[in-house]
């Protein structure tokens, strides 16, 4: 029992920066209150796979996501493009900034 808990744990959490990770991580901070929220993406289950003619020229991937913080009720809108390997071509928010 304990390998498959431990199998299952990391199936949901990987290294930060493994290219092989399951997920993308973001960092944005909330416009109205400054508090800096931690997104993780699942490449997976967020990710949306694009095909030819929709979305930007060149991108292969798709991330729409709302994020809710736990200090005020301001949505915060990201849209992001990725190409091939989950590469980055463009990420827009609304609501917030992006944290580097």
């Amino acid at each position: 029992m304990a390998g498959f808990l431990k199998s299952l744990k990391n199936f949901f959490t990987g290294p930060v920066g493994d290219s092989s990770s399951k997920f993308i991580n973001f960092k944005v901070k909330c416009s109205r209150c400054g508090e800096e929220i931690t997104i993780k993406a699942s490449k997976t289950s967020d990710i949306s796979r694009l095909y030819e003619g929709e979305g930007q020229s060149g991108a292969e991937y798709f991330l729409r996501k709302e994020v809710l913080g736990e200090k005020c009720n301001n949505l915060i809108y990201i849209d992001v493009y990725f190409g091939s390997g989950f590469n980055i071509l463009s990420k827009e928010i609304t609501g917030g900034e992006f944290v580097e």
